[in-house]
């Protein structure tokens, strides 16, 4: 067995260092270290010139974290990795997190990813794992009191610490691209799901997702962030659901408080356009 850990980075130089130091000092190490670089600066470039060991991905331009999922997921088949490891630059695995998933390869014979616990702030972000009602559109979090389980089916997972098996990624092809960020890694949970493969959090495993409370939707005005949620939540309720249209109110109202609090009337056209855009993003079958 052997694992390609693959690290999505865009002018983050800090926490770049921060994750290679932790994927390099792991209990379980990892087969190769890739890192997939979207058309970083001057810093971000020393700092991989002068780390070894490493694959490194340049990248002319941004293509975003789903773009860059995908190429990293080809990258990492393209080494013959059983496994691939995703995380972005802000991503720190605790130093026995790979043990614990490479623990569970075995877990089911349908087995397609193991997932890591992620925490944010000091405290376990229970938003990263959640099931999916295609009937009600509505995505219940993980309970805090099943990650004293050793390992928990689940319907989607984040991308902070995804094990992706190559069969799995050969079988159900690789992350939308078009997706840029936002619901990319619960649109392909799901369709990994839909093409037969299981997804399991492993609580054990632990990854330190080091965002900033600003960094939260709420706590910034309504943006290119926000526009990319909205479109592509819809996008994957229009594919995976099958509720009633009402029920993509929900999504659509918070987001609209969100742009209307934002008070520009370029917030209230992105929120427009999020709507509208859904409909022509293309999604894999």
């Amino acid at each position: 067995m052997t694992i390609a850990a693959v690290v999505i980075t865009h002018n983050r130089p800090s926490l770049l260092q921060e994750v290679l130091n932790a994927l390099k000092t792991q209990s379980h190490a990892a087969d190769y270290i890739i890192v997939i670089d979207n058309g970083s600066g001057e810093e971000t470039v020393n700092i991989l010139k002068n780390t070894c060991g490493i694959k490194v991905v340049r990248l002319d331009t941004n293509i975003g974290c789903s773009g860059g999922m995908a190429r990293g997921i080809l990258e990492g088949l393209a080494l013959n990795a059983d496994w691939i490891w995703l995380m972005d630059d802000d991503a720190i695995p605790q130093a026995d997190a790979l043990h614990h998933l490479a623990a569970h390869i075995n877990i089911a014979p349908d087995v397609g990813v193991l997932s890591s616990t992620v925490t944010e702030f000091g405290d376990t972000a229970l938003m990263h794992h959640r099931y999916f009602d295609p009937k009600t559109l509505r995505e219940p979090v993980v309970p805090r009191k099943m990650y004293k389980q050793d390992a928990i089916k689940v319907d989607t997972a984040s991308f902070v610490g995804f094990m992706l098996s190559a069969k799995a990624a050969k079988s159900a092809g690789l992350p939308n691209a078009d997706f840029f960020i936002a619901y990319d890694d619960i649109e392909y949970s799901l369709r990994l799901g839909r093409s037969g493969w299981s997804i399991w959090l492993i609580p054990a495993s632990v990854v330190n997702h080091k965002r900033s409370p600003e960094g939260r939707f709420r706590h910034t005005p309504y943006g290119l962030k926000h526009y990319y949620n909205l479109r592509n939540r819809l996008a994957v309720y229009r594919h995976f659901g099958h509720a009633p249209r009402w029920r993509y109110l929900v999504p659509i109202l918070q987001h609209g408080l969100l742009a209307l609090r934002t008070r520009k009337m370029e917030a209230f056209r992105l929120w427009q356009r999020a709507i509208h855009d859904n409909e022509s993003l293309n999604l894999a079958s």
